[in-house]
């Protein structure tokens, strides 16, 4: 699908001025912030877990499609990545790829799957296979490590903890990319086709919109993101673990989505960057409360807030206007 959308119309729009801005000020801290390596991880991993809610808000944010393969996706990007590595022999950025591309091809199968599937059972579905990877990582110990684990290489020549701000760079781009493709898609004729469906695929299907070809489409490209954002962190840290297949993950996604805003392209991304360095807050003191507390949250925002925080900011600024 290619998507007819030229550089100089987006100009034209406030939120993409604005997203253009914010970048520009995250590709300046590494040269602040030079001398404080933390700051810089933290960064490293708000992006992270903001490339993973951009992603999944594809799904539910527009197509209203409810799924926890995310963290399972996660998992088999960084699980296949390291295989490669570590037993094939090839070199971490040939692995990212081809990890990528297996990915990619895990998730077409999974949409097409998944293709009779709404609501609860869809969930449930991709639920279970998120719970089925972190199982085979945990019980097949003789090839993934078990709960120990594997090592593998860093990314670069040089790894994270010597040079963070290389990793910041490379973790900044593919976020870059990964929000401007996201925006470039929502502002297309198919971004319309992907919110019709969320609304009413009955509707859609009968005004001629494919609605599986698009479903299979979305579930391909979130799971793409996914496969990168896991690869990607395997070889930042140079370690791999069933954690990564962990639920409390997709808890910090859908509260970087929810309390950000569904079916926004800046909602997930502030979201992430308020969700994440507050995980990292409430973990100094107590790191039991943190899915706790974000699940609260989630819940307050439901109820309250269901718009999230640029909703809210749209309201607030709709009525200073007035």
């Amino acid at each position: 699908m290619f998507i007819k959308t030229s550089f100089g119309s987006l100009l034209k729009y406030r939120q993409f001025q604005a997203i253009l801005i914010f970048f520009a000020i995250l590709a300046v801290i590494p040269l602040i912030a030079f001398r404080q390596p933390y700051i810089m991880w933290v960064i490293i991993l708000t992006m992270f877990y903001a490339l993973l809610a951009v992603s999944w808000n594809l799904l539910l944010g527009y197509t209203k499609l409810m799924s926890f393969a995310h963290t399972g996706l996660l998992a088999m990007g960084g699980y296949f990545s390291v295989f490669l590595v570590n037993y094939v022999g090839l070199p971490p950025i040939i692995s990212f790829f081809v990890s990528i591309a297996i990915v990619s091809l895990i998730g077409f199968l999974l949409g097409w799957a998944c293709l009779r599937l709404r609501g609860i059972y869809l969930a449930l579905t991709t639920w279970g296979l998120s719970g089925v990877v972190q199982l085979v990582a945990m019980a097949e110990y003789h090839i993934t490590g078990g709960l120990k684990g594997l090592s593998t290489k860093f990314l670069l020549p040089i790894s994270s903890f010597e040079a963070p701000h290389y990793y910041f760079y490379i973790m900044l781009a593919l976020f870059i990319i990964c929000t401007l493709t996201t925006y470039m898609l929502i502002n297309s004729k198919y971004g319309l086709y992907l919110t019709a469906i969320g609304d009413s695929e009955e509707a859609a299907a009968t005004c001629g919109v494919n609605i599986v070809k698009l479903r299979i489409f979305v579930f391909t490209i979130s799971s793409m993101w996914a496969g990168i954002a896991g690869a990607f962190y395997v070889h930042l840290i140079g370690y791999v673990s069933p954690a990564l297949a962990d639920f409390s993950l997709m808890v910090t996604v859908i509260a970087s989505t929810i309390l950000g805003g569904l079916g926004t392209v800046m909602g997930p991304i502030i979201g992430a960057f308020i969700v994440w360095p507050l995980s990292e807050v409430i973990r100094a003191y107590s790191a039991g409360l943190q899915m706790i507390i974000l699940s609260i949250l989630i819940l307050i925002f439901l109820k309250f807030i269901p718009n999230g925080f640029v909703g809210l900011l749209s309201q607030i600024y709709h009525r200073i206007g007035r």
